[in-house]
């Protein structure tokens, strides 16, 4: 017997009664979705918690005053949720815990946790139940009972649309609605008790059976299913399996299967709609969107989404301008939208804004949406970016503003010529350059009498060249000025111009007068020529080497130097074939040192046709920021004759140096005679005389007074006269000397500090130096002018002086605590103390250090050869 059963619209409204059931329930029950969001509490939760009229918050916002069962810690929902990644089937435990009122009592509660899977995702029943637990519920035979024994419910259930069944856990039928019947045939008395394979079927049961094993381990299951009904209609459906639970174990389960067929066919066609427009919508052009009347956006293309920032179309949802726009802009575009709306008319404008900093030119059209009834819902906008076009527009503009400026600025003058009538149309800067009066007819013939007559064959063929080929030319040509009959160079380049039908019509041109870079352009050449004579008088020649050291860029002058034919090409390997052989790993060392930032400036031979010359080179050498080498820039100057005049005056300072020695040792040989003389011969006779002298006191002078007197005056001063004699003897040639260096110095030094008053310091070896004659004279004499010129500038209290002997070498060094000199003063013309002192050096074949600064005192060092075969001048 059929029965009458209501036909939902929504599949999805069974939900609702689902709903309906749970909210009869009188323990407090919480269903939470995947992200812990209260989506549903029943009276009795919103009474237990305080919930009534309250926006339903997420767990962890919302806290209630739970304790675990010692009332002393607090218990939290959040903490107890499975994740939702987890795939555990089993419910939680049963948790006993207090609720803390407003009135300060504790309520005990249970509590029990299911997970629940839906198409939607995973989500959460919260049970919770007073304690002490109520009596234990009825086996899973009497859900069934409830249902076949309640008139009431059987009645609502056989009238909803979907098949509403609960099976046992052994799968046999224990309630059923009357859509079975409708399905597969069954009626809701003639399926009872019967086995779910027997009711749908092999096929669809080994299909459904892994969702049967999931439920009846105690996990809710969703999926959907195509099926064939009884009577061959294929039908979409939606089913569900909920588990029912009791005495800690799965006892059956519920079945909802709704018939989604025409959602199916309604969603695929709206698809397909939405896709076709999507389609449309985002390969427009430009900009598309839509609002709503209160400037929600509801729809926008791809484009509009990329250039605000958007990703995904969902998240367009609820946005407005303001989420977008700065609130001024955000503002404007309200109010446009606003006229629109309310003239019910489109609008078209264009607008500017700033993007980063950029400019940028939007133009814009919106229009009403207006409903089947007339009232507006709302704008739609296309909108493109309009900004290169008037960046180009703007380009042009500047572009032909700068051509203008530039051709007045520069003395470029337009022209263009008819080539069938032979008339010209000039610019005012093409007049001026002519010097004609502007506004004067001009043709080709007034043109040819201002062209200098031996550059006028030349403009002719450049010009038939330019009709013939049809390629642009360029040339230079002289003129005279018509006003004043000046010279003046003129630099032409011209294109013909075509008409519509591929015809030669004009020749487009411009000339520029050079006459000013003419002018610099020989002087230039001028002063190359100048360059080129300069260098070849001072033989010196210029070179470039490129960072591919391949090729070498030479000047004239140094083609000369190296006896290349001029012009020919030259690389970095001739040059390295020109320099001798036994030079080349010298400048490939200096060359080196150069690219580590050493200067290059180098002095070295080559051959030239057999031919020995000396060059020196200098460079500076360009690198990059990264220090790569970028280029050399140097010059090769010819110096074989200051070589040639450098080793003749080195002859002649050696021939000096040999005559100085030669005079010394002279002076040295003519004091030692001399001072022989003194003492040996004068010595003797001064000695001679006073004995006579004596004699004559003791024979004489007895018994008169005056004459004693005269002759003990006589006597001092005969004493004081041979003093002084033996003083000279010593000063030209100490007789210490024939004991050796040391005994001599040492008493040198005695008596300068007695002298002078100044401490001298004298170290010396225990065993002194043994030298021979020459070379000690040599010493002692730069020792003795070394203190003459302490006592004389420096100005010092304190000289040390020691003699050494090093491996080879005599040692001597003389340091002061005076006021020193400046390096540059040893060089001076009146330094004859310290020419000696280094002269004397040379003279045994040694050298000479002079260190002094200002206010730090000197230090003279000397090193001669120990050999007595020293250096022969």
């Amino acid at each position: 017997m059929p029965h009458t059963r209501f036909k939902l619209n929504d599949p999805y409204a069974e939900i609702d009664w689902l709903y309906g059931i749970v909210a009869s329930i009188d323990d407090a029950v919480l269903v939470l979705d995947a992200k812990h969001q209260i989506l549903y509490a029943n009276p009795a939760a919103e009474s237990l918690f305080g919930l009534a009229g309250r926006k339903l918050a997420k767990v962890g916002e919302w806290q209630p005053a739970l304790y675990h069962a010692d009332r002393t810690r607090r218990y939290l929902i959040a903490d107890e949720l499975w994740p939702a990644s987890s795939h555990a089937a089993e419910a939680s435990a049963v948790i006993d815990l207090y609720l803390s009122s407003t009135d300060n009592t504790w309520i005990p509660l249970s509590l029990k946790i299911r997970r629940i899977d839906s198409p939607q995702g995973q989500a959460h029943l919260l049970l919770f139940s007073s304690r002490p637990p109520s009596p234990p519920p009825a086996p899973a035979e009497s859900a069934a009972e409830v249902l076949e024994h309640s008139p009431n419910l059987s009645a609502v259930l056989n009238h909803m649309p979907a098949m509403i069944g609960y099976w046992d856990r052994n799968l046999h039928n224990r309630f059923g609605n009357t859509a079975y019947e409708e399905w597969f045939g069954f009626t809701p008395s003639s399926m009872l008790g019967k086995h779910i394979r027997d009711v749908i079927g092999d096929k669809l049961y080994g299909l459904n059976q892994p969702y049967l094993e999931a439920v009846l381990a105690g996990e809710p299951q969703f999926f959907e299913r195509t099926i064939v009904d009884v009577s061959g209609r294929e039908r979409y459906t939606q089913t569900a399996y909920l588990p029912d639970h009791g005495d800690g174990r799965v006892n059956g389960f519920f079945v909802l299967v709704t018939d989604v067929t025409e959602l199916k066919s309604a969603q695929k066609r709206i698809g397909e709609s939405a896709a076709s427009l999507r389609a449309i919508y985002d390969n427009l052009p430009f900009l598309a969107w839509m609002k709503d009347r209160d400037g929600r956006y509801l729809q926008a293309n791809k484009h509009w989404l990329q250039a605000v920032g958007i990703k995904e179309l969902q998240a367009l949802d609820g946005i407005t301008d303001y989420d977008i726009w700065p609130r001024e802009l955000a503002e404007h575009y309200l109010a446009v939208d606003r006229e629109v709306m309310q003239n019910r008319r489109q609008i078209q404008l264009t607008e500017r804004a700033f993007d980063a900093g950029r400019e940028t030119w939007t133009e814009t059209i919106k229009s009403p949406v207006i409903g089947e009834s007339g009232e507006v819902l709302g704008t739609t906008g296309l909108a493109r970016d309009i900004t290169e076009q008037r960046v180009a527009e703007d380009t042009l503009r500047n572009y032909s503003e700068r051509l203008r400026l530039a051709t007045q600025a520069s003395a470029i003058g337009i022209c263009e010529w008819d080539i069938g009538s032979g008339q010209a149309d000039w610019d005012p800067r093409m007049y001026q350059m002519f010097g004609i009066a502007q506004g004067t007819p001009i043709d080709y013939e007034a043109w040819a009498q201002l062209v200098v007559q031996e550059d006028l064959p030349r403009c002719k063929a450049k010009l038939r060249k330019l009709i013939h080929d049809r390629r642009e030319q360029h040339w230079e040509f002289r003129i005279r000025r018509q006003n004043d009959g000046s010279l003046r160079y003129i630099q032409a380049a011209a294109i013909v111009g075509s008409g519509p039908n591929g015809e030669q019509q004009k020749i487009v041109g411009v000339n520029i007068d050079v006459t000013r870079y003419k002018t610099i352009e020989n002087a230039l050449r001028d002063s190359e020529a100048h360059l080129a004579h300069a260098q070849a008088q001072a033989h010196l020649g210029s070179w470039r080497l490129d960072a591919d050291r391949t090729s070498l860029h030479w000047s004239d002058e140094n083609y000369r130097i190296f006896g290349t034919p001029l012009g020919a090409a030259v690389t970095y390997q001739h040059f390295l074939d020109c320099v001798h052989p036994d030079d080349r790993a010298f400048i490939d060392q200096a060359w080196q040192a150069a690219m580590n930032g050493a200067p290059y400036d180098i002095q070295h031979r080559i051959l030239v046709n057999g031919e020995l010359k000396w060059l020196r080179e200098r460079a500076e050498l360009d690198f990059d920021s990264q220090g790569r080498f970028l280029r050399a820039v140097g010059t090769s100057q010819d110096i074989t004759e200051l070589k040639e005049i450098e080793r003749d005056l080195e002859y002649s300072r050696s021939r000096l140096r040999q005559l100085y020695a030669r005079r010394e040792k002279a002076r040295e040989e003519e004091r030692r005679r001399i001072a022989r003389e003194i003492h040996d011969e004068l010595g003797q006779m001064l000695t001679a005389l006073r004995m006579q002298i004596s004699l004559m006191r003791l024979r004489f002078a007895e018994g008169n007074a005056e004459l004693a007197e005269k002759i003990r005056d006589t006597m001092l001063l005969l004493d004081k006269t041979i003093e002084v004699t033996r003083d000279v003897a010593t000063s030209l040639r100490p007789s210490a000397l024939e004991m050796g260096i040391v005994p001599a110095l040492q008493w040198h030094i005695k008596k300068f500090s007695d002298q002078s008053g100044i401490a001298c310091d004298f170290s010396h070896p225990d065993n002194g130096p043994e030298m021979d004659e020459e070379c000690a004279t040599a010493l002692f004499r730069i020792v003795q002018e070394s203190l003459t010129n302490v006592l004389k500038h420096s100005g010092a209290d304190k000289v040390k002086i020691r003699i050494a002997m090093e491996p080879g070498f005599y040692y001597l060094e003389i340091c002061d605590n005076g006021r020193g000199f400046a390096a540059s003063d040893a060089r001076k013309a009146q330094s004859f103390g310290l020419i000696g002192i280094q002269e004397r050096a040379i003279m045994l074949g040694g050298t000479s250090e002079f260190l002094s600064n200002p206010d730090t005192g000197t230090t003279i060092r000397v090193r001669v050869p120990a050999t007595p075969n020293r250096y022969l001048l």
